[in-house]
C-alpha cells in the first residue's frame, strides 16, 4: 500500500514540476506566493514558528505576527524555484567566490557549512558545475521515488551525495583524500549526540559532527547562503570562517568552540533575513520549550 502511494506522490511530484518548468518564472514565483498565502491562512506550523522566535527572544511578539505571514510568503516562493527542473537557473549575483578557491588551493578538504535559509538548494546546483567533489550530506526520505527523484535531481549537476547513515567516514574520505568539498546543513536538532550551544543567542541541541570533523581532519570552512530578491534574482553569499586557537584546549572544548562559531555565523543570517528562515518550521528547541 505504501509502495502504491509513494509511486502517487512521485507521479503528481514530476507532473507540478514540469507545469512549473514550461511556465514563465513570474508566474510560478506569484503562484508560489499564492501557496504560501494558503497555508498562511491555515495556519500550518504556525505554532512551531511562533514558539521558535519566541524562544529566540529577538524579536518581539509584535515583531512576531508581522513576519509570520512573510514567512509563508517566501517559503512559496522558493517552492516554486525548487520544484523547476535543475538546467532553469534564475539571475543570480555570486560574492566572493574567490574564499572557495582560496581555501581549496590550501588542498586540504573544505566543508561548506549551510542553513535551512534562502535556496540551499540551488548552491548545490550552482556549485556542482563550477568545483570538483563536491558532496552534499542528505537524509533518506521516506518515499524512495522522491528519494530517487531528488538524489538524481542534485547529481545531474555533477554533485554527489552522502546519505546520513555511515556518513562519517565517507565525509572524512572526501575531504582527507580526495580533497574535496562536503556542504552540510547544521541548523537542526542535534538528536541524541549533539551538544547544547546557543544558537540565536539560547542554548539549542546542535549537531557535533562537523565541528568534529574539523577538530579531527583540520580541514578548511567556509560558509554559504543565497538569498532571493523582490525581483527574483538571487544574491549568493560565500563567507570565510576564520581558524580558531585552540591551544589549551581538549578535544571537547574545541568542538564546542567550533559549534559556537558556526551557529554564531547562521544566527546572523538569520537576523538579517529572518522571513528567509525555514527552520522555523522545525522544532529547533525541542525538549527545551513546549511546542503546542
Amino acid at each position: 500500500m505504501h509502495s502504491l502511494s509513494y509511486r502517487i506522490e512521485l507521479f503528481l511530484l514530476l507532473i507540478i514540476q514540469f507545469i512549473f518548468s514550461i511556465l514563465p518564472r513570474f508566474i510560478t514565483l506569484r503562484i508560489g506566493t499564492f501557496i504560501g498565502r494558503i497555508l498562511y491562512m491555515f495556519k500550518a506550523y504556525e505554532k512551531t514558528i511562533y514558539g521558535n522566535m519566541s524562544y529566540s527572544e529577538y524579536w518581539t511578539e509584535e515583531e512576531i505576527k508581522k513576519l509570520i505571514p512573510g514567512i509563508y510568503r517566501q517559503m512559496g516562493r522558493y517552492i516554486s524555484d525548487f520544484l523547476r527542473i535543475s538546467s532553469a537557473v534564475p539571475p543570480y549575483r555570486l560574492h566572493s567566490f574567490d574564499i572557495i578557491e582560496k581555501k581549496q588551493a590550501e588542498n586540504r578538504g573544505l566543508i561548506a557549512i549551510l542553513a535551512h535559509i534562502g535556496n540551499w538548494e540551488m548552491l548545490a546546483n550552482l556549485f556542482g558545475k563550477q568545483v570538483n567533489e563536491l558532496h552534499v550530506i542528505a537524509k533518506p526520505m521516506k518515499n524512495r521515488y522522491v528519494d530517487n527523484w531528488l538524489t538524481a535531481k542534485r547529481e545531474s549537476t555533477g554533485v554527489k551525495t552522502i546519505f546520513t547513515q555511515h556518513a562519517l567516514r565517507k565525509m572524512i574520505e572526501a575531504l582527507t583524500k580526495k580533497k574535496g568539498i562536503v556542504a552540510i546543513l547544521i541548523d537542526q536538532h542535534g538528536g541524541k549526540h549533539g551538544t547544547m550551544i546557543p544558537f540565536l543567542g539560547k542554548d539549542a541541541n546542535t549537531v557535533r559532527t562537523v565541528a568534529g570533523i574539523v577538530q579531527k581532519t583540520n580541514c578548511a570552512v567556509a560558509a554559504a547562503y543565497s538569498i532571493m530578491q523582490e525581483d527574483g534574482s538571487y544574491d549568493i553569499y560565500i563567507e570565510e570562517v576564520p581558524a580558531l586557537d585552540m591551544s589549551g584546549l581538549n578535544d571537547n572544548q574545541a568542538i564546542e568552540m567550533y559549534q559556537k562559531q558556526h551557529n554564531e555565523i547562521i544566527s546572523s543570517w538569520i537576523r538579517k533575513y529572518p522571513t528567509h528562515y525555514f527552520g522555523w518550521f522545525h522544532k529547533r528547541f525541542r525538549g527545551i520549550i513546549p511546542y503546542k
